[in-house]
């Protein structure tokens, strides 16, 4: 049932340790670096600390969501297009085949708020074919999302998730199953696979680091990559040796204080490394703009430093796409459509 995507004794020796033991009796880990979990106390001092973005956020960005984004998406080449939906939501038709990537279409966990409304509902969506999951934090897995993806198309959708999240999933989410780092599944002739990623899991008191976590591969005539959350770490290079990447989907947001959010949330200058080490032809921006979850302004690290930082590595500012709340794109063989 399951097809590696790639196996170490095909990468050079630096990358093998993307591909060594990541579990103990504890839970998983990253091998490479143990992210450490969060601590109350480090979680107070981020909070009552001061901002140096208090000011310039009080100026809030124009955040609008694309009209007709159904529309957008049909305008657009059937053999690869990808739509953003806001925040890690992404959703990507290939090959005739619909994989929707962490979904939240409200409130992020039933608690946080949306700062723009979801382009889409779950009622207005084409046909899902599979549901893939990066990891558990509430604004990736949202439990009421879920059930209303499972109760609309029933057994016809495969909720994909990194190993020991499926029991997260809502009753209504039927059809399972759980992938381990550098494996994938089939579904209709397309390849959706895991590959790493330097991040940690928590959804309650007592579950830490219980499940995977980890970044999507969908790959047919195109090859799709969407980072979840990650920290930045050589493991970029070894996906990129191990995959011919096409559109590589990067987070441009819920990095400030990098003294807390380093090791697990990159900012705007890792993500365009990252695209650099993945060898990817293009880029494109997500985890941004629609949950306020740092101190950074919702739009810091599309409008103020991505535009910079492909300036001073010489990339030219198509190479890395900013799309509206519901807008589209294709992926070609060298370029990105838009309608």
């Amino acid at each position: 049932m399951f097809r590696p995507i790639a196996t170490p004794d095909l990468l050079p020796e630096e990358h093998r340790v993307y591909f060594a033991p990541h579990r103990r009796p504890s839970g998983f880990f990253n091998p490479w670096h143990d992210v450490p979990v969060s601590s109350p106390r480090d979680l107070l001092r981020w909070q009552f600390s001061r901002s140096a973005f208090a000011a310039e956020k009080k100026r809030r960005p124009d955040l609008s969501v694309i009209s007709d984004p159904l529309g957008r998406l049909r305008g657009l080449p059937e053999a690869c297009r990808v739509m953003w939906l806001g925040h890690a939501s992404v959703l990507v038709q290939l090959d005739g085949i619909s994989v929707l990537i962490d979904p939240v279409f409200g409130r992020a966990g039933g608690l946080m708020r949306r700062e723009v409304a979801a382009p889409l509902r779950p009622a207005d969506l084409p046909r899902i074919d599979a549901v893939m999951l990066t990891h558990g934090h509430m604004d990736h897995l949202d439990v009421a999302s879920l059930r209303a993806i499972g109760r609309r198309f029933g057994e016809s959708v495969r909720f994909i998730t990194p190993l020991g999240l499926a029991r997260a999933l809502p009753r209504d989410c039927s059809v399972r199953t759980e992938l381990d780092w550098w494996q994938g599944v089939s579904v209709g002739g397309v390849h959706v696979g895991l590959v790493p990623a330097q991040h940690w899991h928590r959804r309650g008191l007592n579950d830490t680091n219980r499940a995977l976590w980890g970044g999507a591969v969908i790959s047919g005539s195109r090859t799709i990559f969407h980072s979840g959350d990650t920290g930045y770490f050589g493991g970029f290079s070894a996906i990129g040796a191990a995959l011919d990447i096409d559109l590589a989907i990067l987070p441009m947001g819920a990095y400030e204080p990098r003294w807390f959010m380093a090791a697990q949330h990159m900012s705007p200058e890792h993500s365009v490394q990252a695209l650099i080490d993945l060898n990817a032809r293009h880029a494109m921006a997500m985890h941004w703009g629609t949950f306020d979850l740092t101190d950074e302004p919702l739009s810091h690290g599309v409008d103020t430093l991505l535009p910079k930082i492909l300036e001073e590595r010489g990339l030219a500012t198509d190479r890395f796409a900013v799309l509206q709340h519901g807008d589209a794109l294709g992926v070609t063989d060298g370029a990105l459509l838009r309608t």
